[in-house]
């Protein structure tokens, strides 16, 4: 299975896929298989996708069966959703493809998507994270505001380079500026923000592939949250179409990254990745017999060890024992930019168990929470853990939060507010959390606000009127 069941994330994944819709670019190393939406191909994921017609609640339903989970157990669920530039889909159309998959998980069907969203507080099954893929050059404040209100926490961009030069050469339609723009407006709602690279591009060189993952990448008006890297890949025709790579490489104008070559530079850039971003893969995965042009074989992640990015250093990833006692930990926090914070909560000083995110946003005297997770293995909502084994239900999630708290005040912050999935409401209600508009939350850091946190204005808005 493509898409494995793992639940030693803190939660379980399940892979959508939304119907195939023009992404509005052409870009060169793009590949098409028709039928399926561009840059995938015929794989366990895409397939029970097409199976289904594109249907949210039947993929969903799938996954629970072929994981064996038993429905409304208080799974904690963590909803990948994929397929073209999701922002380049008709709003009603997403509103019906998320509301059925809220009915799923809430063990029931509502009689309009506000009532599935309401009940999805409380559901039988939670959403706890929710992400998305699109292009830069897609995200505006609309988008933002659509996606804010579809209960949407992670959104990945599809930036592929950060050199000018080679977006023109591939054909990308947009530019640097653009993934500047969209990095600044989901930080400024509250997403966390994914960015997808590429390297070994028609157009680039290993000296621009190394500037980025090692510079670029980490400066303040990008540094993203979590960070996909992938080499350029030429798939054979007999499974896609992808002639304009083909071309290139035909004509030699074009040679595809070598695995030495790729390690070599992984190995490279490991010192430089902050311990703040969250690598979560290297290449993409494609069964070999499909590549006519590229890196084929898997690539070892635990081979480049001077990295010390959240993955590496994640609980799952450090040979534990999950079941263990891990009571003793201790929470710090990273600068991520400017009035930008990375907490962590680790134990023998570097093995991480949580970790969450917040942003000071001094015009308005608020700190906000764009994310909150702790690690181990999975424990139905609100369960107890009696025997005060493994990461979740030992209050690590409060203790960040309270370290938030504190670093919010310290720096003159009033309130911290938070746009939570509608899947943790009830848990940021239980930590003082109330609800100071339709989608976000808050809670007052001095006594001169208890009765009132006064939102910005670009925050202020609701289903009906945006």
């Amino acid at each position: 299975m493509r898409t494995p069941f793992r639940k030693n994330h803190g939660k379980i994944t399940f892979v959508l896929y939304n119907k195939p819709s023009f992404c509005g670019g052409s870009c060169l190393f793009c590949f098409k298989v028709k039928g399926l939406t561009k840059s995938t191909t015929l794989n366990d994921d895409t397939s029970l996708a097409q199976t289904t017609n594109w249907c949210g609640v039947e993929q969903l339903s799938e996954r629970f069966n072929r994981y064996a989970l038993k429905r409304g157990q208080a799974h904690k669920c963590d909803l990948a959703v994929k397929g073209d530039s999701f922002a380049n889909h008709d709003p009603d159309y997403l509103r019906a493809f998320f509301k059925g998959v809220y009915d799923f998980l809430n063990g029931s069907e509502s009689s309009t998507f506000e009532e599935a969203k309401v009940l999805q507080q409380n559901g039988a099954d939670r959403c706890v994270t929710l992400k998305v893929e699109t292009r830069p050059d897609h995200i505006d404040d609309e988008i933002c505001k659509l996606m804010v209100e579809l209960g949407i926490t992670t959104v990945e961009l599809g930036v592929q380079s950060l050199s000018n030069s080679v977006l023109e050469f591939n054909k990308r339609g947009h530019n640097v500026e653009s993934v500047k723009h969209a990095t600044h407006l989901l930080r400024k709602y509250g997403f966390e923000v994914v960015y997808q690279v590429m390297v070994g591009l028609p157009g680039s060189n290993p000296a621009t592939d190394y500037q980025m993952l090692s510079e670029k990448l980490w400066l303040n008006e990008y540094s993203p949250d979590a960070l996909k890297i992938y080499p350029c890949l030429l798939l054979s025709k007999d499974y896609v179409f992808q002639e304009k790579l083909r071309y290139l490489y035909r004509n030699k104008a074009w040679t595809p990254i070598s695995s030495e070559l790729y390690v070599n530079l992984l190995r490279q850039i490991g010192p430089f990745l902050p311990r703040y971003v969250h690598i979560n893969r290297i290449q993409r995965v494609i069964a070999p017999e499909k590549i006519e042009a590229g890196i084929s074989g898997e690539i070892n992640r635990l081979l480049i060890p001077e990295s010390q990015c959240l993955w590496y250093r994640s609980v799952a990833q450090q040979n534990n024992d999950l079941e263990a006692n891990f009571q003793d930990y201790t929470i710090c926090t990273h600068v991520q930019g400017n009035d930008r914070f990375c907490f962590e909560a680790t134990i023998n000083r570097n093995t991480l168990l949580g970790y969450g995110r917040m942003d000071l946003k001094r015009e308005n005297s608020l700190a906000l929470i764009r994310d909150i997770r702790v690690l181990g293995n999975m424990l139905p909502v609100a369960s107890r853990n009696v025997l005060q084994r493994g990461c979740q239900h030992i209050g690590i999630g409060t203790a960040m939060m309270r370290k938030m708290e504190e670093l919010a005040f310290k720096k003159g912050m009033l309130a911290c507010i938070v746009k939570p999935s509608f899947g943790t409401v009830s848990w940021f209600k239980k930590n003082g959390y109330r609800k100071i508009s339709e989608y976000y939350w808050g809670k007052p850091l001095t006594e001169s606000v208890t009765n009132k946190i006064e939102l910005p204005e670009y925050l202020q808005f609701n289903s009906t009127n945006h």
